[in-house]
């Protein structure tokens, strides 16, 4: 997970929780402008080559963008950004290497078992917006870990309902 500086400062920050929840299996690392292979300090992507999950419609022209987990890609990390959209595009276009990747998007059809993003914490989000913990959780689905996409959406949903708590 690739963190925007700014995101990990924030209360309601979904990634936070992911690495939480899944433990070594989530690696983060914080974007800076000025160091693009960060990532790479990180033991577990060191030596490895890792894909992108991005919107396609944001993509670099010249990125392969496939919207299924290829085979070349089984033992290869997934970098996630954990931002806001405006920060994640931004981090995307000032980052030479994160467009130098593969891009792996999620369908625009998401699988049955995982009906929508339902992210609430923040207003102003744009329509079909969702959370870094959703899109982990949907990826893990795509991979065929659905009781544990399950489990991690209904953890979030505790945590967005105990968040939205005006007496609180």
């Amino acid at each position: 997970m690739l963190t925007h500086s700014s995101e990990a400062k924030k209360r309601n920050n979904s990634g936070f929780h992911a690495k939480k929840i899944l433990g070594e299996q989530v690696s983060v690392q914080y974007w800076q402008r000025k160091q693009e292979h960060v990532v790479y300090q990180s033991e577990v992507l060191k030596d490895k080559s890792p894909v992108l999950l991005f919107p396609k419609a944001f993509t670099a022209e010249t990125t392969f963008v496939s919207e299924s987990y290829c085979e070349q890609w089984r033992d290869q990390p997934v970098v996630v950004l954990d931002a806001t959209w405006q920060q994640a595009k931004k981090m995307y276009r000032q980052s030479p290497w994160l467009q130098s990747l593969d891009v792996w998007s999620l369908p625009e059809t998401l699988p049955e078992v995982l009906p929508g993003f339902r992210y609430q914490l923040r207003k102003g989000q744009a329509e079909g917006g969702c959370s870094t913990i959703e899109v982990i959780a949907n990826v893990m689905a795509m991979l065929d870990e659905q009781d544990s996409a399950r489990a991690m959406l209904r953890y979030f949903d505790l945590f967005q309902s105990d968040n939205n708590d005006p007496g609180k």
